[in-house]
């Protein structure tokens, strides 16, 4: 009698279709728990960069960054050169002026994020210096124009500063005027290296039910609308965020729930919010 010697052919394609059920069940929480992972480190990163925040503020009189995104320097300029370009920028950014306290650029950047550029945070420049002065803006696509001001100014991020602190609305760079630290967004996973707060839009600042538009949609620019099927997968991890608060704590938030106090959210990242 002669002995089998391997599978037959049914016995192979059960266990190939055995193989493939497995994988189709384990795959989805493979990704999931490296995603977890990831989450866990982009909380590290915004922890480190919060405490960044507080350390500075010890050393200026108890002030956050300040950041100016005026369009020239003062009211009522044109903001740009002759031939339409963007001059130098003149105050640090935000990553410069914190990076005394961290001393580690790895943790700018968030881990789960499918982006490979951003708006950087330096401005370039097509022309010569305008009349009206240097243009203040985090501006310019990385790759148009030139790295000017200092080379070292330009970094990338995937983690957004709130432009209402950052332009000092209402004096909120100092930290005595916070009367909902807990509740007030400083940092957050964001499109671009500031998010903005203020200004209805459907790109740049609000949507119209009062979204942070940067924050909610950090993968996607343009950001898509808030009833288009694409938009749950426009945040940066699991149809959430995390945003880092004046207080000092980091948290996961839903996209759907990035929403100002004053339009009715639970939020607040405008002195307006403290405000209700």
């Amino acid at each position: 009698m002669m002995k089998r010697s391997g599978f037959t052919l049914i016995e192979l394609l059960f266990v190939v279709a055995v193989i493939t059920v497995l994988a189709g069940i384990l795959f989805p929480t493979f990704l999931s728990v490296r995603e977890k992972g990831r989450q866990t480190q982009c909380i590290s990163n915004l922890h480190q960069l919060n405490r960044a925040f507080s350390l500075y503020s010890d050393d200026h009189d108890d002030t956050f960054p300040y950041r100016p995104t005026d369009l020239t320097g003062h009211p009522g300029g044109a903001g740009v050169s002759p031939d339409g370009g963007w001059p130098p920028l003149v105050i640090p950014p935000w990553t410069a002026q914190v990076e005394a306290y961290t001393r580690n650029r790895q943790i700018l950047v968030c881990p789960s994020t499918r982006r490979d550029w951003s708006w950087p945070l330096w401005a370039g420049s097509w022309g010569v210096l305008g009349a009206d002065g240097p243009w203040l803006a985090p501006c310019g696509y990385r790759g148009y124009g030139s790295a000017v001001g200092k080379p070292e100014w330009d970094v990338f991020t995937s983690y957004g500063y709130n432009e209402a602190v950052s332009n000092n609305f209402a004096n909120y760079t100092a930290l005595a005027v916070y009367r909902f630290p807990s509740e007030f967004g400083l940092l957050a996973d964001s499109e671009v290296a500031w998010f903005t707060p203020f200004g209805v839009d459907t790109v740049w600042g609000l949507s119209p039910s009062g979204l942070v538009l940067r924050i909610a949609f950090s993968e996607q620019f343009p950001p898509p609308s808030e009833t288009d099927p694409k938009a749950e997968g426009a945040s940066r991890h699991q149809g959430g965020n995390h945003i880092a608060f004046v207080d000092g704590h980091v948290k996961w938030i839903r996209w759907t729930q990035t929403r100002c106090k004053r339009y009715g959210g639970q939020l607040r990242f405008h002195p307006e919010d403290e405000r209700q």
